[in-house]
């Protein structure tokens, strides 16, 4: 990984169930920077209506006014100023077949303590077959606006993922993920 050992300002990005949340929780703990999870900044309650553009632009000109911070998220587009500013860009892009039993396991879990906010079998299936479609698209669906989340495919993160080839760090396997992360927790140098 050719990457700066001092990387402050982080952006992982992946496909739901990739494990960016987790990621981004330990690496801001190890930095000491705060971490942002752009579902929040995207939908009301993280899930709920989707937040206007200019507000989510807020939001991030908020972060970028930090001198260090760890963000997560699918998107593309209206968080490009995000991928300009990053010391590194993570890009979990594992199989849909982790992705999604991570998915399902975790559903269940919520449900089971009563914490889910997507409960009922119908809510895990519609996603599942959304997730499923954005991650073996193929082709570039061309986004209608910058906030086209819709169009946010496996196909479109590669094309948005190779401007910034020099700082990106891309994990295909959970192995990947763990020994990223224990070199950086570990000693934070690159070589």
């Amino acid at each position: 990984m050719n990457h700066p050992a001092q990387a402050k300002r982080i952006h992982i990005i992946g496909g739901a169930g990739s494990g960016k949340t987790t990621l981004a929780q330990q690496l801001s703990q190890r930095l000491d920077v705060p971490c942002y999870h752009l579902d929040k900044i995207a939908y009301e309650g993280g899930a709920g209506r989707k937040i206007a553009l200019d507000t989510r632009l807020k939001s991030i000109d908020a972060i970028l006014a930090q001198p260090g911070w760890v963000t997560e998220g699918v998107f593309l587009w209206w968080t490009e100023p995000l991928l300009e500013e990053a010391d590194l860009i993570l890009w979990l892009d594992l199989p849909f077949r982790i992705n999604g039993w991570r998915i399902v396991k975790r559903h269940v879990q919520l449900s089971w303590a009563g914490t889910n906010p997507h409960a009922g079998l119908g809510k895990l299936l519609r996603f599942l077959a959304h997730v499923m479609h954005s991650q073996t698209t193929r082709t570039v669906i061309a986004p209608k606006a910058p906030d086209d989340d819709a169009a946010t495919t496996r196909a479109a993160t590669a094309q948005v993922m190779s401007q910034y080839q020099e700082k990106v760090t891309r994990c295909t396997r959970p192995a990947e993920v763990a020994m990223f992360r224990a070199k950086f927790m570990r000693n934070r140098e690159f070589s």
